[in-house]
């Protein structure tokens, strides 16, 4: 089990409102599509705002996008760094927490608006983990390892 402590204070969202910390300009519209239920099948994800990422959930999944950050020896300040940090936890094997899968997955602009995956032109990466399930309790999201 994976028993990070998340902040709460953004526990539902409705439909396409911006989470209300800070998301730099180059995310905005990465968060939105991520947040708005159209993405999910008409299902309202959970989103929660820390420090370094933007954690959204959705039944078995869990997408990390991190911030774009530059900050103490942290780098993600750019598309590539957030490519390579995806990359990076993909190979420390996400299984040991708990997680079945995790793969890098992009956010790509075609036909004039933001998609998750698929083929287009890469704006963003985020870090898709899918488990048996991820549980979201106060203050804590647990990740279920499947049998």
């Amino acid at each position: 089990m994976f028993y990070p402590e998340i902040p709460t204070r953004l526990a539902r969202l409705s439909r396409n409102p911006l989470p209300k910390g800070v998301i730099s300009s180059a995310q905005v519209d990465a968060v939105r599509l991520l947040t708005d239920p159209e993405t999910f099948g008409g299902r309202a994800p959970s989103c929660f705002d820390t420090i370094v990422s933007h954690l959204i959930v959705d039944g078995r999944d869990l997408f990390i996008l991190r911030k774009p950050l530059d900050h103490d020896g942290f780098k993600c300040a750019t598309v590539e760094d957030r490519w390579n940090w995806c990359e990076t936890q993909c190979m420390r094997g996400f299984s040991r927490l708990g997680a079945v899968s995790a793969r890098p997955l992009p956010i790509v602009r075609r036909e004039h608006r933001l998609c998750l995956g698929g083929p287009g032109s890469i704006r963003d990466w985020v870090l898709k983990i899918t488990c048996e399930s991820v549980i979201v309790e106060p203050g804590f999201i647990t990740l279920r390892r499947a049998a």
